[in-house]
């Protein structure tokens, strides 16, 4: 079995080609981004500039499977003078219309989240070639170990539909489906109540 450790700040790019590869497929992903390169650049820089800095995350020592959290109180906004090289390489990866429909999921999202304090899971990703082994719910479980130590709820927002049942195993239930851009992909808003470790 893999062993499983913190990620620490400088790894962005480690974290960054993990989620990029697991959300290759991803229906919200593939309609914002166009193409793998700009998922992981996109995620690499928003690890860089957030996430680790802010948050946690964790992966396995072979790089198959990786999380990004943020803890209670701290928003997943990057100042837009911190920004500017995020959407310049979506543009360049993509064009302007994704960084125009980035900006639009971003918006309905925002507008769904809970306003009681929670863990967020921004992402957790297995790459294609190692999913169904169990290495996904091995960095899950450590990242809720943090969550019910902290006796909170979690929330996250599911992009693909086929991931659900995989939430509902760790106590994640939907609260909405939502469509948060215009002619976009549904996502899956999924709250987990809080328990005591």
């Amino acid at each position: 079995m893999d062993e499983i450790r913190d990620l620490v700040i400088g790894e962005h790019r480690l974290i960054g080609d993990i989620i990029g590869d697991s959300f290759a497929d991803d229906p919200v992903n593939k309609w914002v981004f166009w193409s793998r390169e700009s998922m992981t650049h996109y995620y690499t820089l928003v690890a860089k500039k957030l996430y680790l800095q802010k948050g946690f995350g964790h992966v396995l020592d072979s790089a198959n499977a990786g999380t990004l959290w943020l803890p209670p109180g701290i928003k997943k906004d990057i100042p837009v003078y911190r920004s500017l090289d995020i959407a310049a390489s979506m543009v360049y990866f993509g064009s302007f219309r994704s960084v125009f429909r980035g900006m639009a999921v971003e918006a309905g999202l925002v507008a769904k989240k809970p306003k009681e304090p929670h863990f967020f899971l921004f992402a957790i990703g297995t790459r294609p070639s190692e999913q169904g082994k169990g290495l996904g719910s091995q960095v899950m479980a450590e990242g809720l170990k943090i969550v019910d130590q902290a006796n909170m709820p979690a929330y996250l927002e599911s992009s693909k539909e086929q991931n659900i049942p995989f939430y509902k195993r760790f106590g994640f239930e939907i609260v909405e489906k939502t469509t948060p851009a215009k002619d976009g992909p549904p996502l899956w808003l999924m709250w987990r109540e809080s328990r005591s470790s």
